[in-house]
């Protein structure tokens, strides 16, 4: 205690914040705080979002470090090539992913397009060609679709079996042998450029966006969300779900099937093998992107990303000298390590209750 002038008792003031070697109040609660926010802003999906555009420019740094041809308009001419199927095949597996589907059979289904592309179009046509190719697309997402809607049969199953049917139509129609004398016209497409751009990169461009539009601003992409988020609550708040699992793998499909279009362009010819790693490299690109395979969760733009790690990834690789099969190997590792971290977000939103 303490006296003023006047003799009266008075309180001591207390010491400052910290003086007596114990935390204050205020920093407890606002270490509270600063903890508080990292875990709700700097969770693993957040992190994984932010990751990826981080993660495809430390590759072009070290790709342009290690290689001096790397950083080049020519080469990212060859990359823009390479990358435009895949961006095509990855967006319409987004679609069957955001419903918690996954379709295995694009693979076959970009073979089997190629092969009935090549013989319409030999005898009938550019037009006739890219007509059939579209018609053989939507008509193996049907098969998918119902399969998956009306046989009930779990996605993994069907698509398994339709890329066995796929790849043997494929192999049947061609006689094991490539379909060739398609027009010049059509096959120049894959080498044509507008300015340095070429042309199969503004086509992927071009249905990127018919991709975003459709799942951001669409009623049909909403109901996509809702499907994959909670199949039942979307059923009780009177979404079609069968229509737009249906649906979901006809698109899917018909991506594909425009990405087979570049590809026969590019070799200039219907192939019965056409496309045959395309189905680990779209659900890597995919889930790489932040599309949950869980359903309801990811944008098509965090598949681009995705797709350009893909991309970027193998053609470093390749002026590196690394083996075909060693890049599949890491693809592999990368696809398990992004499911491992998936099905953490997964659970902890679950203990959030989210």
């Amino acid at each position: 205690m303490m006296t003023d002038d006047s003799g009266q008792a008075v309180k001591a003031p207390a010491p400052p914040p910290g003086a007596s070697g114990t935390p204050a109040p205020e920093t407890r609660g606002g270490g509270r705080r600063v903890v508080g926010f990292v875990r709700e802003h700097l969770d693993a999906d957040s992190l994984r979002q932010a990751g990826l555009p981080l993660a495809v420019l430390a590759l072009i740094i070290y790709f342009t470090v290690q290689s001096s041809v790397f950083l080049t308009i020519t080469n990212f001419q060859n990359v823009g090539l390479q990358a435009a199927a895949l961006a095509l095949v990855s967006f319409g597996q987004c679609f069957v992913i955001l419903t918690a589907g996954i379709d295995l059979s694009v693979g076959s289904t970009v073979a089997l397009v190629s092969v009935v592309c090549a013989t319409v179009m030999k005898d009938h046509g550019i037009v006739a060609g890219i007509l059939a190719a579209l018609a053989t697309g939507l008509v193996v997402g049907v098969v998918n679709g119902g399969v998956v809607t009306r046989l009930r049969v779990v996605p993994f199953v069907a698509t398994l079996a339709m890329l066995s049917i796929a790849s043997g139509l494929a192999l049947s129609i061609s006689d094991g042998t490539p379909v060739t004398g398609l027009p010049d016209s059509f096959t120049n497409i894959a080498q044509d450029r507008v300015g340095d751009v070429p042309v199969p990169v503004i086509i992927s461009v071009a249905l990127f966006f018919v991709a975003w539009f459709v799942l951001r601003i669409t009623r049909f992409g909403r109901h996509v969300y809702a499907v994959g988020g909670n199949e039942e609550a979307a059923r009780l708040s009177g979404v079609r779900v069968q229509t737009v699992i249906l649906a979901a793998y006809v698109m899917c499909s018909l991506f594909a099937a425009a990405g087979a279009l570049i590809l026969t362009a590019r070799v200039a010819s219907g192939q019965p093998t056409l496309g045959a790693s395309i189905a680990l490299e779209s659900v890597t690109a995919v889930v790489l992107g932040g599309v949950s395979l869980f359903g309801g969760r990811g944008s098509v733009v965090g598949v681009a990303f995705g797709v350009a790690f893909v991309s970027i990834l193998g053609n470093g690789l390749n002026l590196l000298g690394v083996s075909s099969y060693t890049q599949m190997l890491i693809l592999g590792l990368a696809l398990i390590a992004v499911l491992a971290i998936d099905r953490q977000i997964g659970r902890d939103r679950k203990e959030a209750g989210t």
